[in-house]
């Protein structure tokens, strides 16, 4: 049997364009280029400023690989990877500048779940007009209309305006409509992370209801419990290249895994293309840039961004997650009452201190989120791995068991009484004789055994 999807050599190219002596990247030269033409016209007595510089940045490298029908594949790897335009070349929005893609069934692609809606027309209306656009006949959806409103949870507003619909409605149903129109495959870029934890696990599940009647998925999530849970198999992307394929937790286990022999690398910096306002991310131990840490040392962390001038409530966010991918804590600046915003400079580097290193030995990964009040602005997940080694914090020389957890605290134990608790157990002022006080330590009575 043939494979569903055959990916075959395919590569993509884009050229940057950057002016000498300008900072910033030009996406969007239109404008520019017009302004220089109109000069040129007016002005032909005036010299041209400097030619600009062209830099290529292949986004896809020699990417190959097939898909059976029914698989749902996981599409793993940093921001900036090619995961995105792996499946934008997939669902024929952008062509390969080299290689070919072979789509052997309809295909549904859910890159931008609210893209082709017309905030005009009712919820109906936008079901009928987005099937349209996919092809569908009308008797096919007609078929399945109740089964969209009920899956994306708008039966009270199925004929109001989109306009007026919140920003979770409008992708629940966009969501909705891709996932119940009938295709043999469907291609999901962060799709699956609009609506609360309800919507999610009911999603979750009609993927795994169509993988057995035959539907292929292929999908991008930052999410990989999610990525372990749905995906038998999965990507890694690196740089524009397929770098591992396989069994997801063998793939996930190399994206995620800390190189013991290198010490993992302590800095990063971000090439173009990466992230829109992050060019460097450092992390700090006492005696210098470091990706090696004990439990209880202090941990830094250092975001160098650009293009922020003006950005009101700004905010800087650093991730830690296990070894699994399973985040474990987030540290916001707007916790500390940094303000990050309306800075007059366009480059900041931020620090965030971390007293005590709150992990027990193993393998991590650090990421960051640039946010401006509780909204997201960039994302980077797993932008640097680290290890904690073996160390002593309580400073007693009994070591950390697997089974202790990911998380230590500083704290302590101690007897607070010997001989048992008296009967009313409390009494007035300092240890009582058989009980304890009221104002006494009983964060956790430690009982000992009487072994004479």
């Amino acid at each position: 049997m043939q494979p569903i999807i055959s990916a075959n050599g395919l590569s993509k190219r884009y050229l940057l364009m950057r002016s000498r002596g300008r900072s910033e990247w030009i996406t969007a030269g239109v404008a520019r280029g017009a302004a220089s033409v109109v000069k040129r016209i007016l002005m032909p007595w005036r010299k041209s400023g400097p030619k600009p510089e062209l830099t290529e940045l292949w986004s896809l490298a020699d990417v190959t690989f097939d898909v059976n029908a029914g698989e749902v594949i996981g599409l793993v790897g940093h921001n900036g990877a090619g995961k995105t335009t792996l499946l934008r070349v997939l669902s024929g929005i952008t062509e390969p500048t080299r290689g070919r893609a072979v789509i052997r069934g309809r295909l549904n692609s859910l890159l931008e779940v609210g893209i082709g809606f017309h905030p005009e027309l009712t919820g109906r209306e936008n079901i009928y007009m987005k099937a349209a656009i996919h092809g569908m006949r009308k008797d096919l959806v007609v078929k399945h209309v109740d089964e969209i409103v009920a899956f994306a949870e708008v039966d009270d507003f199925l004929d109001t305006p989109l306009k007026r619909y919140s920003a979770g409605m409008r992708s629940r149903l966009g969501l909705a409509i891709g996932m119940v129109l009938e295709h043999e495959v469907m291609v999901v870029d962060e799709a699956l992370a609009v609506g609360d934890a309800r919507f999610r696990a009911r999603a979750s599940d009609r993927i795994r209801k169509s993988a057995t009647s035959g539907m292929t998925t292929v999908f991008v999530s930052h999410d990989l419990g999610q990525i372990r849970d749905l995906c038998a198999r999965s990507l890694l992307m690196d740089r524009g290249r397929l770098v591992a394929d396989g069994p997801t937790a063998e793939v996930l286990d190399t994206y995620l895994r800390v190189s013991v022999a290198t010490g993992g690398a302590a800095e990063r910096d971000f090439r173009i293309g990466e992230t829109r306002h992050v060019r460097r991310l450092r992390m700090i131990g006492p005696a210098g840039p470091s990706a090696r840490f004990d439990p209880g040392q202090p941990f830094a962390v250092e975001i160098a961004v650009d293009g922020v001038r003006g950005a009101v409530d700004l905010e800087a966010r650093i991730i830690i997650a296990n070894a699994q991918g399973q985040p474990l804590f987030r540290f916001r600046s707007a916790m500390t009452g940094l303000d990050l915003g309306a800075r007059d400079a366009a480059e900041l580097v931020v620090r965030a201190d971390i007293a005590e290193l709150p992990l027990t030995p193993g393998h991590y990964t650090l990421g960051l989120e640039l946010g401006r009040g509780r909204g997201l602005l960039e994302r980077v997940e797993h932008a640097l791995r680290f290890e904690v080694l073996e160390g002593d914090p309580y400073g007693h020389g009994e070591a950390f068991v697997g089974h202790d957890g990911g998380i230590w605290v500083k704290g302590r134990w101690t007897i607070v009484s010997e001989g048992g608790v008296s009967e009313g157990g409390v009494s007035e002022g300092g240890v009582s004789e058989g009980g304890v006080s009221k104002g006494g330590v009983a964060a956790a009575i430690a009982s000992v055994p009487d072994v004479t």
